[in-house]
């Protein structure tokens, strides 16, 4: 389906439906919106009705002309709870009832679809991009070197590296990550990486979905090559085509900025801020003058 007119692009956008992932592609959507790219963002319902509930999301994203959103089911009930403990719960409702929707709905878009850009962790959007014959771009919301020491799961185990075994000391460096063997220890691996059993459903939901990425047309990481440049180096013998865009949130507020707009400060939270909490933090950086406000990839933290 390529764009033989032209129009702009038309590149529709599918987020994991979790926070973390929801809150980056928004930022990459608002950003490619403002680059003039038509977007469809793909909302699960529940995640949607939650947005509208707690954000502006709607009147913010409704200056951009070529941006929508859609929803789509994510294959359990609205009512049913979501967390990270039911994740495989969520994987299996999502490739069992989400994909053929997610594929009726990229064949029946209008505009067609000319690219996907889809969650790095939901390989059927490879699978369905594959089949209709669209771009797939997968985005990893994760840092390079948590990515990196995902895709390299299989080789640490065959390496006798995983499991960790027992008492054993966490300051053990694991070896078999390219790029990291001289300071990844087994303390710096997540919690998914820490079973006792090398068939975990979790454990291997990670590494398989990871293993997945060198079919997509390109990666996308929200980092940059001053902060990882070697271990994206690494990426590209597996991942030639990487754009790493990082940190979203200072290249939104800059083009926002460019273009004579409020710099973006709303929230694209799944649940109710609790703005009390910010007045106490406002007060302690008041009353301490050793409160230091730093940033870190676009996200800000409070150091006492």
């Amino acid at each position: 389906m390529e764009n033989r007119s032209n129009s702009p692009p038309h590149v529709l956008i599918f987020p994991l439906p979790f926070q973390g992932h929801v809150n980056s592609m928004l930022k990459l959507a608002e950003l490619l919106s403002l680059a003039g790219i038509n977007i469809t963002f793909l909302n699960s319902e529940r995640n949607h009705k939650l947005l509208v509930r707690y954000t502006n999301i709607e009147d913010r994203f409704a200056k951009h002309p070529g941006f929508r959103f859609q929803t789509i089911s994510d294959g359990l009930p609205l009512d049913h709870p979501r967390s990270g403990d039911q994740l495989m719960e969520i994987f299996d409702a999502m490739k069992l009832i989400t994909k053929p929707l997610f594929k009726k709905l990229v064949l029946e878009t209008k505009p067609p679809v000319n690219c996907i850009i889809g969650d790095g962790v939901l390989g059927f959007t490879g699978d369905v991009a594959i089949e209709v014959g669209v771009p797939i771009i997968y985005f990893r919301t994760v840092s390079a070197c948590s990515f990196w020491a995902y895709f390299s799961i299989p080789d640490i185990i065959e390496g006798g590296q995983l499991p960790i075994r027992g008492n054993e000391d966490m300051d053990r460096l694991i070896t078999k990550v390219p790029g990291m063997e001289t300071f990844l220890r087994c303390r710096d691996l997540p919690s998914f990486c820490r079973v006792s059993d090398m068939t975990d459903p979790n454990l291997l939901l990670v590494m398989n979905e990871t293993r997945q990425s060198p079919r997509a047309n390109a990666l996308i990481l929200n980092t940059f090559e001053d902060l990882e440049g070697p271990i994206l180096s690494q990426i590209r013998t597996q991942c030639p085509k990487i754009y790493s865009i990082g940190p979203l949130q200072e290249h939104l507020q800059a083009k926002l900025s460019a273009k004579n707009e409020k710099s973006c400060q709303s929230s694209n939270s799944l649940r109710e801020i609790d703005r009390s909490c910010m007045t106490c933090v406002s007060e302690i950086g008041d009353q301490d003058g050793r409160a230091v406000q730093k940033e870190c990839q676009g996200r800000w933290v409070l150091l006492l």
